[in-house]
């Protein structure tokens, strides 16, 4: 029973994955209107289901991926030919066992096409229905058994036996319902996608796509435009739009380009109307290749045509404002709201994160462009110094070196590297002398990576602790501060190069992480470069919030929530995912967060599935958590632009996103209390995530984190028509 409950999941996953994948969407509710709109002619809507079902069964018995059958890549082109089959033959029992073979042939050229158009990074699109409903139609004409359909002469007499005289009424109704030609042929071309020539199967693809993304939507409206008014222009025939499925090239080919391949943007819906033309170049090239066999061309222009733009685009050495889709969301909008959240979040983001070579709390002496020294090809540098309250650099009277508070200290590896030269042996100054004939004295250099150097001078001599050829991790000890070289007194200098020479210039180059103190007030900055008088410190990580983020994959938790009316239970539990992200997953809900973990940050990056759930509210809560407590610390993080939005905001903002996005949401997380200094067992940190309208708060959702025993101990939501708890109880 539980293997047949398991196969009945798995079967009508894959059939609504099936169909969402023809439109490049996984919504539950699209899937559904594209189901019932493939039904306006039964015998096909019959045809393409038996097909997927067909399908599913051979790959479940061959042991194919099953999460490449049921998230649809292998049945899609599965369904289309089944659609075509049922529009151009009759059902009888020889139809149903070639539609097996066809079922087969196109489930092993969809697998086959897969592999290797992936071993390109490229999509196969619906090469595998072209070729194979072209394999089956060639071979039907030496099947005299596989009969005809004859719908399209008798389909009034047909649509009287199935439903009677209201039935038929209720069909010649929707084909009569006074719509301009321009309309009743965009909805035709939409219907033509599941082989429907009917507007009532174009209006229900087109309500569903609408209610799905309107971004689409405007893309599937461009697109059939751009190709009617070329055509126009061309004096083209324009019945082959209609009825020669032209037309659902123009609107597959633009919302592939437009919102799915590629990020929605003015040069992407520039792109999607210029591909129409693209394409009735390509319908009157091949048309006169295939009309010798009897053949349509069905897909082949689109996928011809959107395979040529994307490999173009991704093979440019540049964006240039064509942004491919990195993490494929299946919306346009989630596409596009989270490529411009990770564009402002991970701007300055660098390969290689390099860290501050010390411990505690040291002032910047001289930052980038600083005089005197800084300057010309040595101007990307930083000079460290530890101040006292009162700003001295030194304990009175301030003659010795040891009167200086960084002489001596520790100098730390900025990142994990090689020992590419140490430069050793010069004296230290005396105070308010300086070596200017070895203007570095004692100096490391490591290599992080190809062209990436750091290098850090005026070390005292006789400190070092490695030596050429030494690999170092971050935060291992080097050296200790000193005062040789061009050093009047006691400071570390710092910068980073794209040589291992010492004398070599400098390049710009952020720290990935660093906490700065200003009138008692701190705050973390990431991929920053620190500035003249700041007060800087690398964070040291809190045992207890590091132990509360180790979120390795196999890590289970469950909470009990209480909302008031009672208690329900929602568990977690980590799993690995790509590109180095691991993600929660709540199966109660359907809902997962990814999240990265560096050992010093911790931050969710994206979230899919129930936003009523616990799991969505630790998300939005943790956007960005220093795993180092600093009391009244207040760190700001930004979230995809909708975040808090659903409705006629969100709609209004969809249709305008890919030219001018108004709305915002934003975390500001606080950290509140420990129950003691240093190595805290209790922890509280409060975020508020505030919705905006332009600059207008709207909305605001408080969540308070409490951290005990090495985890999320709990959680408590407020917000204006919410308020609930949640303890951990394993």
């Amino acid at each position: 029973m539980d293997s047949l409950r398991s196969y009945i999941y798995f079967s009508s996953k894959g059939i609504r994955a099936s169909y969402n994948q023809v439109f490049f969407s996984d919504n539950g509710w699209f899937a559904l209107a594209l189901f019932v709109a493939s039904f306006t002619d039964v015998s096909v809507g019959i045809s393409g289901l038996t097909a997927v079902v067909m399908a599913l069964g051979l790959g479940k018995i061959a042991g194919l991926h099953p999460g490449l059958l049921s998230n649809g890549t292998y049945t899609y082109n599965v369904l289309l030919v089944g659609l075509t089959m049922g529009a151009y033959f009759r059902l009888d029992a020889v139809f149903f066992v070639i539609l097996l073979l066809a079922s087969l042939i196109t489930l092993l050229l969809s697998v086959w096409m897969s592999a290797a158009f992936a071993r390109k990074q490229l999509p196969m699109l619906s090469l595998p229905f072209v070729l194979g409903v072209w394999i089956i139609l060639l071979a039907a004409r030496h099947f005299p058994a596989l009969g005809l359909n004859e719908r399209g002469i008798y389909l009034y007499n047909e649509l009287w036996n199935i439903g009677g005289a209201r039935f038929l009424g209720f069909y010649l109704e929707f084909e009569d319902l006074g719509f301009p030609s321009l309309l009743v042929s965009y909805l035709k071309s939409m219907g033509a996608i599941f082989f429907q020539n009917h507007v009532l199967s174009g209006l229900l693809i087109t309500i569903g796509l609408l209610a799905f993304s309107r971004i689409a939507f405007s893309l599937s409206i461009i697109g059939f435009l751009s190709g009617y008014f070329f055509s126009t222009l061309m004096h083209g025939n324009l019945t082959d739009i209609e009825y020669s499925y032209i037309g659902f090239n123009y609107i597959l080919t633009a919302m592939a380009i437009g919102g799915f391949f590629l990020v929605p943007s003015i040069g992407s819906y520039i792109l999607a109307a210029l591909s129409a033309p693209l394409i009735s170049l390509f319908v009157g090239a091949l048309s006169s290749i295939v009309s010798g066999y009897m053949l349509s061309l069905y897909s082949l222009p689109f996928t011809l045509v959107v395979l040529l733009l994307i490999y173009a685009v991704y093979s440019r050495p540049g964006m240039h404002g064509l942004y491919p889709v990195r993490y494929q969301l299946y919306s346009p909008e989630k596409n596009l709201y989270l490529h411009r959240h990770y564009t402002k979040r991970f701007r300055s983001e660098t390969v290689v994160p390099v860290h501050l070579p010390f411990y505690g709390e040291w002032t910047v002496s001289q930052g980038y462009s600083g005089n005197p020294t800084h300057q010309g090809d040595w101007q990307y540098a930083l000079d460290f110094v530890v101040t006292a309250e009162d700003d001295k650099t030194y304990r009175l009277p301030g003659e010795q070196l040891n009167d200086y508070y960084c002489y001596q200290l520790p100098v730390l590896a900025p990142a994990d590297g090689i020992v590419a030269a140490v430069e050793d042996g010069v004296n230290d100054n005396p105070i308010g002398q300086a070596n200017l004939r070895e203007n570095w004295g004692n100096t490391i250099v490591i290599k992080h990576a190809e062209q990436l150097y750091s290098k850090l001078s005026h070390l005292k001599p006789d400190s070092f602790k490695v030596k050429p050829g030494d690999v170092v991790k971050k935060g291992e000890l080097l050296a200790l501060c000193g005062s040789s070289g061009r050093s009047p007194e006691p400071h570390l200098h710092f910068q980073i190069q794209a040589l291992p020479l010492v004398g070599a210039k400098t390049l710009s180059y952020p720290i990935s992480s660093y906490l700065s103190r200003k009138s008692g007030v701190w705050r973390f900055h990431t991929f920053e470069v620190p500035v003249q008088g700041e007060r800087i410190s690398r964070p040291i990580v809190t045992p207890l919030l590091s132990d509360a983020f180790l979120l390795l994959p196999g890590r289970k938790l469950e909470y009990l929530v209480n909302r008031g009316k009672g208690t329900e239970r929602e568990s977690w539990e980590v799993f690995a995912g790509g590109d180095g992200l691991n993600y929660l997953y709540c199966a109660g809900t359907g809902s997962s967060a990814w999240f990265r973990n560096d050992g010093t940050l911790f931050w969710f990056t994206s979230f899919t599935g129930d936003t009523g759930s616990l799991l969505y509210y630790f998300y939005l809560a943790a956007q960005k958590i220093l795993l180092s407590f600093q009391e009244g610390l207040v760190i700001q993080e930004s979230l995809p632009a909708t975040t808090a939005y659903r409705g006629a905001w969100r709609w209004l903002q969809d249709l305008v996103a890919p030219f001018y996005v108004f709305l915002d949401t934003r975390c500001e997380t606080t950290y509140l209390e420990a129950d003691q200094i240093g190595t805290p067992s209790a922890v509280r940190i409060r975020s508020r995530i505030t919705a905006y309208v332009s600059t207008r708060a709207s909305d605001c959702t408080e969540v308070e984190m409490v951290f005990a025993k090495g985890t999320l101990d709990q959680l408590i939501v407020k917000k204006k028509d919410i308020c609930f708890t949640a303890s951990y109880i394993g």
